[in-house]
């Protein structure tokens, strides 16, 4: 990462008391928690621990897709426990939550400003965001990685003899081989490496510097690289 998050100014915990005594609410964060496990992968990444051990690579698409998601999720959190009684919050959260992934990235700072910001089309940050997820449902939902694949194999001249499969010999290599190439594509888990984490890292930072933790420490979003004035 080019710098590092400052999270020493967030809430740890957002509250919602009843001045009379009573039942009253706490909403916990633990969005540093995520995000320091998040910097200590990157920093091995970095440092080239990935080469010797590429499962990191793995992981940061792992951990990186819940250290955003996870401040995506408590953004709307925040917003919903400020703006309604404690009853009607969860079913209001609920509806934010089940939003798909990549639109959640895109209309969260629309959604916690109430419509007065929107993030700029074609933004590179939003587009590595969405490009690391579309990694995490690759990896994770990895079904079409399974795969059988055609190919062609040269007429031998071949003969099935008394349930024997006869070669004519002027078919085969001196050393009895038989050419022949099967084309294969890359699982996807061998594209990644320590650049593209990196990137992706960088990417993650820039939503959070200038998204998350603004709203998170000031309860509102300013206008930035990021995100524009809706019309």
């Amino acid at each position: 990462m080019k710098n590092r998050l400052n999270t020493e100014d967030m809430p740890k915990m957002i509250l919602s008391c009843n001045i009379m005594g009573g039942e009253s609410y706490a909403l916990v964060n633990d969005v540093d928690e995520y995000y320091k496990r998040l910097e200590t992968l990157l920093d091995d990444i970095s440092n080239g621990k990935g080469k010797a051990c590429n499962y990191l690579y793995f992981a940061f698409v792992s951990l990186a897709s819940a250290t955003l998601e996870y401040s995506l999720n408590f953004m709307l959190s925040v917003h919903c426990f400020k703006k309604y009684n404690y009853p009607m919050y969860e079913k209001h959260l609920q509806s934010f939550i089940d939003i798909k992934y990549t639109t959640k990235i895109e209309i969260t700072p629309e959604i916690v400003s109430e419509g007065k910001y929107t993030i700029k089309e074609g933004n590179s940050t939003l587009q590595c965001l969405k490009e690391l997820v579309n990694m995490r449902n690759k990896l994770l939902h990895n079904s079409k990685a399974v795969k059988v694949t055609t190919f062609d194999f040269p007429n031998t001249g071949a003969k099935i003899l008394d349930g024997e499969v006869f070669v004519p010999l002027d078919s085969l290599n001196d050393d009895g081989s038989i050419d022949f190439s099967v084309n294969s594509r890359d699982n996807e888990i061998t594209t990644i490496n320590a650049r593209w984490c990196i990137r992706m890292g960088n990417a993650i930072r820039n939503y959070l510097d200038n998204i998350v933790t603004p709203y998170l420490i000031h309860n509102s979003l300013e206008v930035n690289d990021l995100f524009v004035p809706c019309k």
